[in-house]
């Protein structure tokens, strides 16, 4: 039952009504249903379904490793790097704040030492195409001054090429740098510095990188091979195509040191030679073409 006046709802027993108080009596017939025609007129309102949240993306899979050699360190050192940072910048935040009521002195930078040049043995900018640096182009292999630089190719699989200075420099005890950079070919590869290079050909050290961020040392003595550093990565190394990486090997009677970039990467002890010449050597593995131009190597005797 409705009320005529407000059309609150009611039963049959109330004597009043709830909402406007008008008096009731029992005998009010309950209103009657709508037809269909006056319930088509009714205003509608239309309920919307809320809308559903999105399924989460599927993690991609993580990358595997290259079969002998170690994973890539950038993503782990990205990581906590960034925390590092996250704790630099609060405690720098906290630092600022405590100092802020009063300006602190100016600081004085204590003026840069400098220290005196050393004595070269032996550079090379490869300006000059009459140096004395091996010329050639034989089986599928290059070796050429190119535009100020020196251009090591090599167009076969699993070869080594390089080139020396003539007449051969017979070192001992020095510290060699050059800056390598690869201009064509796949990046596993491997490039570097040859010491303590026999007049034979034959036998020497070879600090070697590769332009996807491993390094390894090795020593040819016999006709063989001997692995005295195995491949290791290092994000010391600059990769890709077009980056320049500068390497640097220090050789003290049987102990050797091998950089890149400035950052020490190994040491070895190795009693196979003591003194030779030095070389710069390119090869590659399964894939062909890989072609490493070298500048600005410079010879130096060790400091005290």
């Amino acid at each position: 039952m409705q009320c005529p006046d407000c059309g609150a709802f009611m039963t049959a027993e109330d004597l009043f009504c709830g909402e406007c108080g008008r008096p009731l009596s029992s005998q009010v017939p309950p209103a009657e249903p709508l037809s269909p025609l006056e319930a088509k007129d009714l205003p509608t309102t239309e309920l919307k379904t809320p809308p559903r949240a999105p399924s989460p993306l599927a993690a991609p899979p993580a990358p595997r490793p290259q079969p002998g050699k170690k994973p890539p360190l950038l993503p782990i050192l990205l990581i906590a790097g960034g925390a590092l940072l996250v704790v630099c910048l609060c405690g720098a935040g906290a630092l600022v704040w405590l100092g802020s009521s009063s300006k602190p002195p100016e600081a004085t930078q204590p003026p840069e030492a400098t220290l005196p040049p050393r004595a070269l043995l032996y550079q090379d900018d490869f300006g000059d195409p009459s140096s004395g640096w091996d010329v050639y182009n034989k089986d599928d292999t290059l070796a050429e001054y190119a535009n100020g630089e020196y251009r090591v190719g090599v167009y076969q699989a699993n070869y080594v090429a390089w080139g020396n200075p003539t007449p051969g420099q017979e070192l001992a005890d020095f510290q060699v740098e050059v800056d390598a950079r690869q201009a064509e070919g796949p990046l596993d590869n491997n490039l570097g510095l040859l010491v303590r290079y026999q007049a034979d050909g034959e036998n020497y050290y070879w600090f070697e990188i590769s332009s996807d961020g491993y390094y390894s040392v090795d020593l040819r003595q016999a006709e063989e091979w001997t692995t005295l550093v195995d491949w290791a990565a290092s994000d010391a190394i600059n990769q890709g195509i077009g980056a320049t990486n500068h390497l640097k090997v220090v050789c003290a009677g049987n102990r050797f040191s091998f950089y890149a970039n400035d950052t020490l990467l190994t040491e070895v002890s190795d009693d196979a030679f003591r003194s030779g010449n030095i070389g710069l050597a390119v090869g590659t593995f399964d894939e062909p073409g890989v072609v490493v131009f070298f500048d600005n190597l410079q010879v130096y005797p060790l400091q005290d």
